[in-house]
């Protein structure tokens, strides 16, 4: 039997015994691309084209020959004497009814089915061992090389969709964490993929683990901005408000009229505020949020692009008041808590400058750590026109 594996380290198995080292590493490519044609006629010009594009014709031709001869020589006829490969005058193709078992052949074969089972999806992701001919790398075959990049990008997409259908599979099971481990798993490959992103935002509700959903898409929106320089999809967000409000509902201490922001006639602004415990940044996120939808503008505006990003770390918000080049800053390292918190506190000394304003903390018990210390630096430097009420 036949086994050949070109995803990873090459590896040609037949009969038990490996022997890649017995066809040499234009021979193995010959067999991949025939392969990857999936068993149709390639013309001998274009392997050519392929293998040796700097040689002369009889040279070409020669070398051809010669990589053809050690295939034949070491993958012999099958019990039916069907050779492996079929050659003509013209063309060069795989036997289709040779019968070998092929990483990549498999792969190409697979579309998602009701019948899946996780044993069958487990056993095609393991096939993933690599890049297609990882290692190999063919000295002035620049068409062959371009065409391995093209097909290991298209094979990291038959990966995905592997990866997807099983997600799925575990979601029917309800086996959610495995879902999770999964989704990251296509996050590596498709790191801004709002779909994806919706998906594990989604799984994480379902687990209860609502806490993590609010963080991730912070996180996931903070990136898409810093990256890319868009902002997330109105079905994410409105996913991320969903789940938020979801995770307020759970507190029997809160009415739905404490999440209202008010504006009192003398101007003063009134922001009742709440808090998740183990979120961190969500008050401080709570209340940037609502600085935003009562529409001071203007006074978020005066902050420069720097304190404005630092901001949108934490509340995706903010964003929209970001240029919409801002892919071209480097704000791709971590951002670290202290810059945060300047920045937040550079806003709410924007608001108080004109207004005066009052934050009502409703659970303070339930404040995340980041966010409480915060509060207590605020009380000690006593911003002009802040007051924070505590219930």
């Amino acid at each position: 039997m036949l086994n050949l594996s070109f995803l990873g380290k090459s590896k040609i198995e037949y009969d038990g015994k490996e022997i890649e080292d017995k066809l040499g590493n234009k021979a193995i490519a010959l067999v991949c691309l025939l392969v990857l044609n999936e068993r149709r006629y390639l013309s001998r010009e274009k392997i050519i084209g392929y293998l040796w594009p700097d040689s002369n014709t009889d040279a070409a031709k020669y070398n051809l020959r010669y990589n053809l001869w050690l295939i034949k020589k070491n993958i012999l006829e099958d019990k039916k004497n069907n050779s492996f490969i079929k050659v003509d005058t013209e063309c060069c193709s795989i036997n289709s009814k040779y019968e070998f078992n092929c990483d990549i052949i498999n792969i190409m074969k697979f579309k998602p089915s009701c019948q899946d089972s996780v044993e069958g999806i487990l056993k095609l992701k393991r096939l993933f061992r690599g890049d297609l001919l990882e290692g190999c790398y063919f000295n002035k075959c620049d068409e062959f090389n371009n065409l391995i990049i093209y097909e290991r990008i298209n094979f990291e997409q038959h990966k995905v969709k592997i990866l997807q259908r099983l997600v799925e599979v575990y979601e029917n099971d309800n086996r959610y964490e495995d879902c999770i481990d999964v989704l990251n798993e296509i996050l590596e490959i498709e790191p801004y993929d709002e779909k994806i992103a919706l998906k594990l935002m989604d799984i994480y509700q379902k687990s209860g683990k609502r806490a993590v959903a609010i963080n991730y898409y912070n996180e996931f929106s903070y990136n898409l901005s810093c990256s890319l320089g868009i902002h997330p999809s109105n079905e994410l967000r409105n996913k991320y408000n969903e789940i938020k409000m979801s995770v307020a509902d759970c507190d029997e201490t809160k009415s739905g009229e404490d999440y209202i922001v008010k504006t009192t006639d003398n101007s003063d602004i009134n922001i009742i505020s709440y808090c998740i415990k183990n979120v961190e940044y969500f008050w401080m996120s709570d209340v940037i949020g609502k600085i935003v939808n009562i529409g001071l503008d203007d006074y978020i505006k005066q902050l420069n692009q720097k304190q404005l990003m630092d901001l949108a770390y934490i509340q995706s918000e903010i964003l929209r008041f970001c240029n919409e080049d801002i892919s071209s800053v480097d704000y791709k390292t971590e951002v670290i808590g202290v810059r945060i918190i300047n920045s937040f506190v550079k806003l709410l000394e924007a608001v108080c400058n004109e207004r005066s304003m009052i934050i009502t903390i409703l659970n303070k018990s339930d404040m995340d750590g980041i966010s409480s210390n915060v509060v207590d630096y605020l009380k000690r430097i006593q911003i002009e026109g802040l007051r924070i009420i505590e219930e």
